[in-house]
């Protein structure tokens, strides 16, 4: 015994199929490029590329205040930048650990340091 399909199975069919498609449009879409935009007290002092970086670059943020120099050790590796050394008193630029993401920020609130991942 065969069954013959009707018309509203076959339409369920290609309705599902259709639905199924739908992710590749999301995630089929290349994600646009991301950069590190450090700011000290405001102002931009540096933007790093992230997308398509490769290997390990480490970057020293110096500052003076108060007729002190100030220091923030930053290192990229790959795609992700993080606080690896810093003179403030809490650390917590550091305990933030590596960022990659659009939207995630590192803040050294001693220092004035902000560390923010942007894309284009």
């Amino acid at each position: 015994m065969s069954k013959m399909l009707k018309k509203a199975d076959i339409v369920l069919i290609v309705l599902l199929f259709a639905l199924s498609l739908l992710p590749l449009i999301k995630f089929g879409q290349p994600e646009p490029a991301c950069y590190a935009e450090i700011r000290q007290a405001g102002k931009v002092i540096e933007r790093i590329q992230l997308t398509g970086h490769t290997g390990i670059t480490e970057h020293t943020v110096t500052y003076k205040a108060g007729g002190q120099e100030k220091h923030n050790h930053i290192r990229i590796e790959n795609e992700q930048i993080a606080v690896t050394g810093a003179d403030c008193p809490d650390k917590i630029c550091m305990q933030t650990g590596a960022i990659s993401h659009a939207g995630e920020i590192i803040a050294c609130l001693p220092h004035q340091l902000i560390i923010e991942i942007k894309s284009e």
